[in-house]
């Protein structure tokens, strides 16, 4: 028994090999679903100690590294930043929610439950440089706290609001399911650092292809492609998960 758990999280830990906080999504459009999700009060980012305005909403850009990202603060383990590869898509620094942009990455459903107020988007130019370090990095190692041994559990337990799928090598691996836990690990010393998930390994890929998870009032699982009209009733009887195929772990510097 505690060989096969012992199994488990080395071969998780073979998925984060080298990882230094650095997570890269797909899209853009994924960016935006993630960044518009983080306006939720119990997201991912407000979990993690990012909060601000909910009418203001900041998608940064760094110039130098071509990239739109995001930066969450793991006060223990420095800073993680989800980012996509891409040229400038606007030369403007403040957009409104009916900006025609947005028309092409979200369809009318997404648009109707994403945007509730007057909400602005600014597209500041920034380099984090907190990040960038010129001496050599050192490795982040992630603990898990809790694997799941069926999604249905997983997702009636933690209440993700934004599962991350980090794709296998090869098409006969799982496909690894995480979220990052409400804080990072404090270090048993000042010079430890990590961060700790939760986990499950989808042996039969069925997220793939998949962007939200819909939890029904029984717990039944629905495999969403898209966003269809939800009725009043699904709102309150059923919860929706955001999920967000990565590209890679690889650092952007």
């Amino acid at each position: 028994m505690l060989d096969e758990l012992t199994e488990i999280i080395t071969k998780v830990q073979e998925y984060f090999k080298k990882f230094e906080n650095f997570i890269e999504l797909e899209d853009f459009r994924s960016l935006l679903l993630f960044t518009l999700t983080s306006q939720i009060p119990s997201n991912v980012l407000a979990q993690m100690g990012l909060g601000g305005s909910k009418e203001i909403i900041n998608i940064p850009y760094n110039p130098i590294f071509k990239s739109y990202y995001q930066k969450i603060n793991l006060i223990a383990s420095g800073s993680l930043i989800i980012y996509v590869k891409s040229t400038p898509l606007t030369e403007k620094f403040l957009l409104e929610k009916d900006d025609p942009i947005f028309k092409k990455y979200l369809n009318a459903n997404e648009m109707s439950l994403a945007f509730r107020g007057k909400e602005k988007f600014l597209f500041p130019k920034i380099s984090d440089c907190n990040a960038f370090e010129l001496e050599e990095k050192s490795d982040i190692p992630v603990k898990i706290d809790d694997y799941f041994h069926s999604l249905e559990s997983y997702v009636a337990i933690v209440e993700p609001n934004i599962l991350f799928v980090l794709k296998g090598n090869e098409q006969s691996d799982p496909d690894l399911i995480f979220s990052f836990n409400m804080m990072p690990e404090f270090p048993a010393k000042l010079k430890k650092n990590a961060l700790k998930i939760d986990a499950f390994f989808d042996k039969e890929h069925k997220t793939r292809g998949i962007t939200y998870l819909k939890k029904e009032e029984n717990f039944k699982l629905v495999y969403m492609k898209d966003i269809t009209e939800i009725s009043h009733s699904d709102l309150y009887t059923s919860s929706f998960s955001l999920i967000l195929h990565l590209k890679s772990l690889n650092s952007l510097y």
